[in-house]
Protein backbone atom coordinates (compact mmCIF):
# COMPACT_ATOMS: atom_id res chain seq x y z
CA UNK A 1 0.00 0.00 0.00
CA UNK A 2 2.93 2.30 0.63
CA UNK A 3 4.10 1.96 -2.95
CA UNK A 4 0.66 2.88 -4.28
CA UNK A 5 0.66 5.96 -2.04
CA UNK A 6 4.20 6.86 -3.20
CA UNK A 7 3.17 6.50 -6.84
CA UNK A 8 -0.01 8.50 -6.24
CA UNK A 9 1.95 11.25 -4.48
CA UNK A 10 4.52 11.37 -7.29
CA UNK A 11 1.79 11.45 -9.93
CA UNK A 12 -0.01 14.23 -8.03
CA UNK A 13 3.25 16.21 -7.82
CA UNK A 14 3.83 15.81 -11.59
CA UNK A 15 0.26 16.88 -12.37
CA UNK A 16 0.60 19.88 -10.03
CA UNK A 17 3.89 21.00 -11.62
CA UNK A 18 2.52 20.50 -15.15
CA UNK A 19 -0.64 22.47 -14.35
CA UNK A 20 1.43 25.31 -12.87
CA UNK A 21 3.62 25.39 -15.97
CA UNK A 22 0.52 25.46 -18.17
CA UNK A 23 -0.97 28.32 -16.17
CA UNK A 24 2.25 30.36 -16.39
CA UNK A 25 2.55 29.62 -20.11
CA UNK A 26 -0.93 31.03 -20.73
CA UNK A 27 -0.37 34.26 -18.82
CA UNK A 28 -0.09 37.11 -21.32
CA UNK A 29 3.34 38.67 -21.39
CA UNK A 30 3.85 42.40 -20.99
CA UNK A 31 4.01 44.55 -24.08
CA UNK A 32 7.34 44.39 -25.87
CA UNK A 33 8.81 46.77 -28.38
CA UNK A 34 11.36 46.15 -31.05
CA UNK A 35 14.74 47.73 -30.65
CA UNK A 36 15.15 51.02 -32.51
CA UNK A 37 16.54 50.68 -36.00
CA UNK A 38 20.13 51.58 -36.70
CA UNK A 39 20.90 55.16 -37.59
CA UNK A 40 21.93 55.55 -41.23
CA UNK A 41 25.64 55.67 -41.81
CA UNK A 42 26.60 59.11 -43.08
CA UNK A 43 28.56 59.22 -46.31
CA UNK A 44 31.84 60.99 -45.97
CA UNK A 45 31.95 63.89 -48.39
CA UNK A 46 35.53 64.49 -49.44
CA UNK A 47 36.01 67.91 -50.93
CA UNK A 48 39.49 68.69 -52.15
CA UNK A 49 38.68 71.94 -53.89
CA UNK A 50 37.93 75.01 -51.81
CA UNK A 51 35.91 76.88 -54.41
CA UNK A 52 32.70 75.59 -55.97
CA UNK A 53 32.25 75.42 -59.72
CA UNK A 54 29.09 76.01 -61.70
CA UNK A 55 28.66 73.48 -64.52
CA UNK A 56 25.98 74.20 -67.11
CA UNK A 57 24.70 70.83 -68.34
CA UNK A 58 21.91 72.21 -70.55
CA UNK A 59 21.26 75.92 -71.13
CA UNK A 60 17.77 76.43 -72.56
CA UNK A 61 18.46 73.56 -74.96
CA UNK A 62 15.53 72.65 -77.20
CA UNK A 63 15.36 68.85 -77.40
CA UNK A 64 13.46 66.69 -79.86
CA UNK A 65 15.45 63.47 -79.27
CA UNK A 66 17.30 61.74 -76.43
CA UNK A 67 20.39 63.83 -75.63
CA UNK A 68 23.33 63.68 -73.23
CA UNK A 69 24.51 67.02 -71.87
CA UNK A 70 28.03 68.30 -71.76
CA UNK A 71 30.03 66.28 -69.23
CA UNK A 72 32.16 67.88 -66.54
CA UNK A 73 35.12 66.58 -64.60
CA UNK A 74 34.14 66.32 -60.96
CA UNK A 75 36.73 64.25 -59.03
CA UNK A 76 37.49 67.15 -56.68
CA UNK A 77 33.85 67.44 -55.60
CA UNK A 78 31.49 65.30 -53.54
CA UNK A 79 28.02 66.68 -54.31
CA UNK A 80 26.16 68.72 -56.90
CA UNK A 81 23.24 71.05 -56.25
CA UNK A 82 21.31 70.44 -59.45
CA UNK A 83 18.57 72.78 -60.62
CA UNK A 84 16.51 71.77 -63.61
CA UNK A 85 13.91 73.69 -65.57
CA UNK A 86 11.68 71.88 -68.07
CA UNK A 87 9.57 73.99 -70.42
CA UNK A 88 7.10 71.86 -72.35
CA UNK A 89 6.06 73.17 -75.76
CA UNK A 90 2.67 71.63 -76.45
CA UNK A 91 2.26 70.57 -80.06
CA UNK A 92 -1.21 69.29 -80.87
CA UNK A 93 -1.79 69.19 -77.09
CA UNK A 94 0.83 66.45 -76.70
CA UNK A 95 3.61 66.92 -74.18
CA UNK A 96 7.03 65.39 -74.69
CA UNK A 97 7.41 63.13 -71.63
CA UNK A 98 10.90 63.88 -70.34
CA UNK A 99 13.12 62.01 -67.87
CA UNK A 100 16.41 63.55 -66.70
CA UNK A 101 19.01 61.13 -65.31
CA UNK A 102 22.35 61.95 -63.71
CA UNK A 103 25.16 59.91 -65.30
CA UNK A 104 28.76 59.21 -64.36
CA UNK A 105 31.78 57.97 -66.27
CA UNK A 106 35.48 57.50 -65.74
CA UNK A 107 36.34 57.42 -69.45
CA UNK A 108 33.70 59.85 -70.83
CA UNK A 109 32.66 57.12 -73.27
CA UNK A 110 30.80 54.53 -71.19
CA UNK A 111 28.17 55.99 -68.88
CA UNK A 112 26.48 54.64 -65.78
CA UNK A 113 23.00 55.85 -64.90
CA UNK A 114 22.63 57.39 -61.48
CA UNK A 115 19.50 58.77 -59.94
CA UNK A 116 16.62 60.10 -61.97
CA UNK A 117 16.54 63.85 -61.43
CA UNK A 118 13.08 64.22 -63.03
CA UNK A 119 10.90 61.29 -64.07
CA UNK A 120 8.18 61.23 -66.74
CA UNK A 121 7.75 64.99 -66.71
CA UNK A 122 4.84 66.29 -68.82
CA UNK A 123 4.39 69.82 -67.43
CA UNK A 124 6.48 72.94 -67.04
CA UNK A 125 8.46 72.47 -63.86
CA UNK A 126 11.65 73.31 -62.01
CA UNK A 127 13.32 71.94 -58.92
CA UNK A 128 16.61 72.06 -57.04
CA UNK A 129 18.05 68.95 -55.38
CA UNK A 130 21.42 67.79 -54.11
CA UNK A 131 23.02 64.61 -55.50
CA UNK A 132 26.21 62.73 -54.67
CA UNK A 133 28.94 62.63 -57.33
CA UNK A 134 30.94 59.60 -58.43
CA UNK A 135 33.70 58.97 -60.93
CA UNK A 136 35.57 61.45 -63.07
CA UNK A 137 32.81 62.86 -65.28
CA UNK A 138 29.21 63.83 -64.54
CA UNK A 139 26.53 64.38 -67.19
CA UNK A 140 22.76 64.65 -67.41
CA UNK A 141 20.89 62.44 -69.88
CA UNK A 142 17.55 63.65 -71.22
CA UNK A 143 15.22 60.88 -72.39
CA UNK A 144 12.24 62.20 -74.37
CA UNK A 145 9.24 60.28 -75.66
CA UNK A 146 8.57 62.02 -79.00
CA UNK A 147 9.85 64.73 -81.33
CA UNK A 148 7.80 67.59 -79.91
CA UNK A 149 10.20 70.31 -78.71
CA UNK A 150 10.94 70.58 -75.00
CA UNK A 151 13.32 73.17 -73.57
CA UNK A 152 15.62 71.92 -70.83
CA UNK A 153 17.95 73.87 -68.57
CA UNK A 154 20.11 72.02 -66.02
CA UNK A 155 22.51 74.05 -63.89
CA UNK A 156 24.80 72.75 -61.18
CA UNK A 157 26.88 73.88 -58.28
CA UNK A 158 29.56 71.29 -57.44
CA UNK A 159 31.08 71.43 -53.98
Amino acid sequence: MKTIRAYAAAAAAVVLVASLLAVFAMVPSGSTQAAPSFAPTPVAAVQRSLAPEFPVFFNAKVLTADTRSNCFEVPDYAVVDLQYIVDQTLVDLAANTTTLTLQWSNDNTNYVNGLAVATNNITDTNDLQQFQLFGRHACVYADVSNTNPVTVTVLGVVK
